[in-house]
């Protein structure tokens, strides 16, 4: 299983910076680049491949029985600006190594292999997991400025909406993934069977002032819109705090207006995000924020629902499959949910769902310093072998 760290090596040609990250952002050359890639690879096992206009890559390894519904496996292949080498990539390189392993076997499965190479899974101008959205149909042609997003890639709505594939010739998705936090790697486990993954809430909060001379207007007579965001954001951290050691809030975005030296902000826009896997708590928090809002009285607050991409359960059966395969193969392991987002979870609206997780070393992920030993890797990838031979056994 020594393979996935050569794949991922190759992987790692696409989209390499002088300074070790890696940029491979939507729809780019660095992008296209890695598909070419993962498609020779592909080509090279004996899988029949194809793209779409998602710019999603598919690998079909096929079964020698024609009525068996087909394993999918995995991740995606963008990364952020200045990723590591492991987020997504690993997935895919994964599912190669496991198809390389069956072909040097000389062992052919019954159910068919799907392998997939996801594009835009980060966050983009079209909205994260789009390829995979794509895909699972998760993706609306009256999403506003849709149209006007995908012409910047040279694509168009009709295109996108045609990726939409049948599922009823499909078995289960299975995702391998870098955990991107430090729960392994803080415990000493080698695997994480992930339960679910949570759902992600985000809005756009707007702050409403007035912009006035920062010289000649006092204190007292302000209504500063920096300061009136300022105030809730560390409310809103705080009382996030208090709800749930489990609950997670983020302020990624600040945009201010006249963003002036000498102005005072009359208008400022940021991003609150929030994710937990229990929906009750993540509104708990909203509602806070909306009471804590309605305190700050310098400022009137505007709040836009963005994003809401509930939480999603993986399926209980795989969960017994994978644990069971991690047994078989010596490994420690946990069972835990994931805090990222990932391709799994718009598979998961049209079937069943399992996820891998392997350490992340120091819980780093999403910079040039992410790194998973490559024992760790060799070892995830066992574990996803084991798992697909398990299914493929099963009726």
């Amino acid at each position: 299983m020594n393979q996935v760290n050569e794949i991922l090596d190759m992987i790692g040609i696409a989209g390499r910076n002088q300074d070790g990250s890696y940029t491979r952002t939507c729809f780019s050359p660095a992008y296209f680049d890695a598909v070419e890639i993962v498609q020779n690879k592909m080509e090279e096992l004996g899988m029949e491949t194809e793209q779409d206009a998602a710019g999603n890559i598919r690998g079909i390894l096929p079964g020698t029985d024609p009525s068996a519904k087909s394993i999918l496996i995995g991740s995606h292949l963008d990364t952020v600006p200045s990723g590591g080498l492991f987020d997504g990539a690993y997935g895919v390189a994964g599912g190669l190594a496991v198809v390389q392993r069956l072909k040097e076997k000389g062992e052919r499965l019954c159910h068919p292999i799907e392998l997939y190479g996801f594009n835009a899974e980060e966050s983009n101008p079209l909205g994260g997991t789009f390829g995979s959205r794509a895909v699972a149909g998760l993706i609306s042609p009256n999403q506003p400025n849709l149209a006007q997003a995908l012409a910047q890639y040279g694509r168009t709505v009709p295109e996108i909406m045609s990726c939409r594939r049948d599922f009823t010739d499909a078995k289960c998705y299975l995702e391998l993934h870098i955990e991107q936090g430090d729960h392994l790697c803080n415990k000493g486990l080698q695997i994480g069977v992930v339960n679910g993954i949570v759902g992600i809430i985000r809005y756009k909060v707007t702050a409403i002032g007035h912009s006035n001379h920062a010289g000649t207007t006092m204190m007292k007579n302000r209504k500063d819109a920096m300061v009136g965001m300022a105030q809730l954001i560390v409310d809103a951290d705080r009382c996030c705090r208090e709800i749930d050691d489990t609950l997670v809030f983020t302020v990624g975005v600040i945009r201010c207006w006249p963003c002036s030296e000498n102005v005072i902000p009359g208008r400022v826009e940021c991003t609150f995000e929030m994710r937990h896997m229990d929906r009750s708590k993540t509104d708990a928090l909203f509602q806070a924020i909306e009471k804590l809002a309605a305190q700050i009285p310098s400022v009137q607050f505007e709040i836009e629902k963005t994003i809401d991409k509930g939480s999603v359960c993986c399926d209980g059966t795989l969960m017994h499959t994978i644990e069971t395969a991690a047994k078989m193969c010596g490994t420690t392991y946990t069972v835990m949910p994931s805090g990222a987002g990932h391709d799994a979870n718009p598979m998961a609206h049209r079937l069943p769902i399992g996820m891998i997780f392997v350490p992340s070393r120091g819980g780093l992920s999403h910079c040039k310093e992410e790194w998973t030993d490559p024992e760790d890797l060799r070892r995830g990838v066992e574990v996803l072998y084991h798992t697909v031979l398990s299914l493929d056994a099963e009726s």
